[in-house]
């Protein structure tokens, strides 16, 4: 009975200090890529297909950006709008990056994106609505 009552003081008493040393750090937002983080990211993932969702005309590669990484991603990069941290995505269509591309930028927990496409063939199109600052990150070269 007494190493019970042990065991359970010990554990209280862990759970009491861990939060006070542990540091658990937001995850990065530069330095992914697109294809990982829609595999790994619900947030991320529902969010990109809400935003093509029934939208005619998209080149292949970008309806399929969900479920094929058929295309060419860099690293994100941390933006900050607003005074808030959020993750900015480049990527083009394979073999066509001058005449197909994209740019993605998600608020930091993914549950919100907004899409910005420029294909040679569609023109420009934007998705999501995005705030003046926020448009300025999605159209910068």
């Amino acid at each position: 009975m007494a190493v019970h009552k042990a065991l359970l003081i010990a554990s209280v008493l862990a759970w009491l200090i861990t939060p006070a040393f542990a540091q658990t750090s937001p995850p990065a937002l530069s330095g992914n890529y697109l294809p990982q983080v829609l595999a790994s990211s619900e947030a991320h993932r529902e969010s990109l297909e809400r935003l093509i969702a029934g939208k005619p005309g998209l080149p292949y590669w970008i309806r399929s950006l969900t479920r094929q990484s058929r295309y060419v991603a860099l690293a994100s990069e941390e933006v900050t709008v607003r005074a808030k941290p959020m993750q900015l995505f480049r990527a083009c269509e394979a073999g066509r990056c001058e005449a197909s591309w994209l740019r993605i930028l998600y608020s930091a927990d993914g549950k919100r994106g907004l899409l910005y496409i420029f294909d040679d063939k569609l023109g420009i199109k934007i998705f999501g609505d995005p705030l003046p600052e926020e448009l300025s990150f999605l159209t910068r070269g």
